[in-house]
């Protein structure tokens, strides 16, 4: 495995289509909390220690973030693997999701051997690829790359058959990870221990076992039983993919030096701080941004009841955009849009792109401090 260290604050990110993503954000995040919610205290410790301040959900969708940074240009096509049908499975076959997992569980075998840095790699290229891994679609045929070339109608809307097990079926479904434990609460003790032990190659054919659930329709057309079928797959992979991540999560972290956590509040920081212009320089950087807020929108209405707070400037022009998602609200204790509009604020996190506009997603409270009423 190719391993490039770059410096974490010198990643420019880019979008890159959706077509090729696994899960979509909403599904990473359910893994990463499945599993985070499935470790020791000392292993959460150890994590947060190696993750540096960035979040769980920022780390299970940084391999999607930097798809196309040069730096990480090799990995571009190890988030699936091709197989078609009738064809046999070849272990032996590089540049894929398979061997790119296997090569990432090497490294962290000698973890203790290697620099922070590399830890940190390593546990961002398992953590999104094991989620990758039990999308049935990512494991699938090449000849329709994984069911993008499949065109549906969803919901009276016509997309393709990817798009469709990536995210809409779980933004639909408003999934929460109550929803899945309820799924997961179907297996006995010892069939979850069953499922948690470490085989790679099972856990991929597994997922490809799928595959005739998920084409199994006609005419493009995904009716209410299809749609069923589907969302009780999804949770059942989504379930099966968080404890299975915990079981090598906490396998390699015992293991690990780290201990002591990182500081997660760069906010204690403040004199390294940007204004919300300046955070455009720092795409892919893990900074505190102090400026005012210029207005706020709770979209109640949308799939993900987004809250945004515009920094810098009212929107539309406002520089640098802080988006606090519908499922988070409940880590506030007070209403985020009425009580941080129009006050100086300092947020700590991961800049992202959005449209062309930097932005910071934010799920707790302590990531936001009031500076100035």
């Amino acid at each position: 495995m190719k391993k490039h260290i770059a410096n974490f604050s010198l990643i420019v990110l880019v979008l890159f289509p959706a077509l090729l993503y696994a899960w979509g954000r909403e599904g990473h995040h359910l893994v990463i909390e499945i599993a985070y919610d499935h470790l020791s205290p000392a292993s959460k410790q150890k994590l947060q220690y190696y993750l540096g301040g960035m979040s769980i959900d920022d780390a299970s969708t940084w391999m999607d973030d930097v798809r196309k940074v040069p730096a990480y240009k090799y990995l571009e096509h190890t988030h699936y693997i091709n197989i078609e049908k009738g064809q046999r499975f070849d272990p032996a076959e590089r540049d894929n999701i398979f061997s790119e997992l296997k090569a990432d569980r090497d490294d962290l075998q000698h973890a203790s051997s290697l620099s922070d840095d590399r830890v940190k790699m390593d546990l961002l290229i398992l953590i999104h690829l094991v989620g990758d891994l039990h999308q049935p679609l990512h494991d699938g045929y090449a000849i329709d790359k994984g069911g993008n070339e499949v065109n549906v109608l969803f919901n009276h809307q016509r997309t393709n058959l990817h798009t469709v097990w990536d995210s809409k079926i779980i933004e639909a479904n408003h999934l929460t990870v109550a929803d899945i434990n309820k799924e997961g609460a179907r297996y006995s003790t010892e069939q979850v221990a069953t499922i948690r032990k470490v085989n790679i190659e099972n856990w991929l054919m597994e997922a490809r076992s799928c595959l005739g659930d998920v084409y199994a329709f006609q005419d493009g057309v995904l009716d209410e039983r299809y749609l069923s079928r589907a969302s009780v797959i999804i949770e059942d992979q989504i379930f099966k993919a968080g404890i299975r991540l915990a079981a090598l999560l906490e396998l390699y972290l015992s293991k690990m030096k780290g201990g002591t956590e990182h500081p997660t509040n760069a906010i204690q920081q403040v004199n390294t701080a940007y204004t919300g212009a300046q955070a455009a320089h720092h795409m892919g950087e893990t900074i505190t941004v102090c400026d005012k807020v210029y207005g706020t929108k709770y979209l109640v209405s949308a799939g993900t009841q987004p809250t945004f707070l515009n920094l810098g400037a009212p929107y539309p022009n406002s520089p640098f955009t802080v988006v606090i998602f519908g499922k988070d609200r409940p880590h506030f204790k007070q209403q985020p849009e009425v009580y941080y509009d129009y006050k100086k604020i300092c947020v700590s996190g991961l800049v992202k792109e959005y449209r062309g506009k930097p932005e910071m997603v934010v799920s707790a409270e302590g990531a936001i401090q009031v500076v100035q009423e």
